[in-house]
């Protein structure tokens, strides 16, 4: 099964698994990316989220999948001031896209792959240094961090060899997506790297154990996860069938 989870998620749950893929992902980026920068006053653009993680997933199995791109504006205005701002600016280069404002962000959707453009501002602060904030709910300023975690799963996943935890993220994801999302992605990404593994466990181990961690409690989880440990360490062929079909529960698509 550990052979069939890795080919799975180093296959079928990578956005831009080939160099044309991402060669047509970054160059729509780095247009939008020109498009913004000609069209509105602004300090800076930052990449960041799960693309710039390489653990964002195609939107076959995620259909919440988006690039996102924060935009840092040189004055202090509201949020909604700055998303109309990009409102405009997208429709009036891309026409014949869907876009829309969907808070907190602006969506745009080109060639099957969305965007999460989100307005920021930044402040200066003597003990802190740079501090980035994005709107909430209600309107307002909140700080943020962008990339956060993004040098600690580098640095967890370097110490663990084989990428496994990058390939534990994705299979999680997948999970989380197709059960509706009772996890925030991010948060769940979060958990994940803070998590202590053994140095020899593969990827359908770690994989078993990080969302019995995340989702144990989760009764349709539990069920699953019992069943899959229940026909662990019998070789019998009906006995691998059985396993695979409670993987597939969690992980639809799996071969």
């Amino acid at each position: 099964m550990n052979n069939k989870l890795q080919r799975f998620a180093q296959n079928e749950l990578v956005l831009a698994r080939s160099a044309v893929e991402r060669q047509r992902i970054n160059s729509s980026l780095s247009q939008l990316e020109k498009v913004i920068t000609n069209k509105l006053q602004i300090q800076n653009l930052i990449r960041f989220g799960s693309y710039t993680r390489n653990t964002i997933l195609p939107r076959k199995f995620d259909n919440k999948s988006d690039v996102d791109l924060m935009v840092i504006f040189n004055s202090r205005y509201t949020p909604e001031t700055y998303r109309g701002q990009i409102a405009k600016a997208i429709n009036t280069a891309y026409p014949n896209s869907l876009s829309k404002k969907d808070f907190p962000a602006v969506k745009l959707e080109l060639n099957h792959i969305m965007f999460d453009i989100v307005p920021a501002i930044i402040e200066n602060n003597y003990w802190s240094g740079t501090i980035y904030l994005i709107p909430d709910k209600g309107n307002n300023w909140i700080k943020t961090e962008p990339n956060d975690i993004n040098d600690d799963l580098s640095q967890k996943n370097q110490s663990y060899g084989g990428n496994v935890i990058r390939q534990v993220i994705r299979l999680c994801k997948h999970w989380n997506a197709n059960a509706g999302y009772p996890l925030s992605s991010y948060l769940m990404e979060k958990k994940i790297i803070s998590l202590w593994y053994w140095g020899n466990e593969n990827t359908y181990e770690r994989f078993l154990k990080t969302l019995d961690s995340i989702a144990g409690h989760l009764p349709k989880v539990r069920k699953c996860i019992d069943n899959i440990r229940k026909y662990e360490g019998v070789f019998y062929e009906q006995n691998k069938i059985e396993q695979l079909y409670w993987l597939q529960k969690l992980l639809p698509g799996l071969k």
